[in-house]
């Protein structure tokens, strides 16, 4: 099973933007570990979102947040970077002439439902301001 990163890079890139300031692609993705490409696409997820401001042109490009960290939740970064918006996924691939298979898909959605919508509240009640100072406070370390 593949996983996503891309929430986790887009926290990173923002938590960037907020304690070194605006950079290039290429810094950014230095830092991430990744490549400037998908960094400027989840840049421009999060500009479209509302997260991020872009100004200027070529390598005179300024990204900021739109509005105090404090103000922008875990959840928010997530609905702006994330294409699949479950956190849990139903096997459909089940044998439907037996009871069980046919049976397990209907029950499962309703659990995972249930999970998904726990996992959303609690991601709204995380700031990106408590992530970039617990961010802060380890680089003090």
């Amino acid at each position: 099973m593949k996983y996503s990163h891309r929430l986790s890079d887009a926290v990173h890139i923002l938590v960037y933007i907020e304690i070194l300031g605006s950079a290039s692609s290429s810094t950014i993705a230095d830092s991430v570990n990744s490549n400037p490409s998908l960094i400027r696409r989840l840049i421009a997820r999060m500009v479209k979102a509302g997260i991020l401001n872009r100004k200027g042109k070529g390598n005179e490009i300024a990204i900021s947040l739109t509005r105090p960290a404090n103000q922008v939740s875990l959840l928010d970064v997530y609905q702006a970077v994330e294409d699949h918006q479950h956190f849990l996924n139903v096997d459909q691939e089940v044998n439907h002439n037996q009871p069980l298979g046919r049976s397990m898909p209907a029950v499962l959605s309703e659990a995972y439902g249930q999970v998904q919508i726990a996992a959303e509240q609690e991601m709204a009640q995380i700031s990106l301001q408590s992530v970039v100072d617990a961010v802060r406070a380890k680089m003090e370390e």
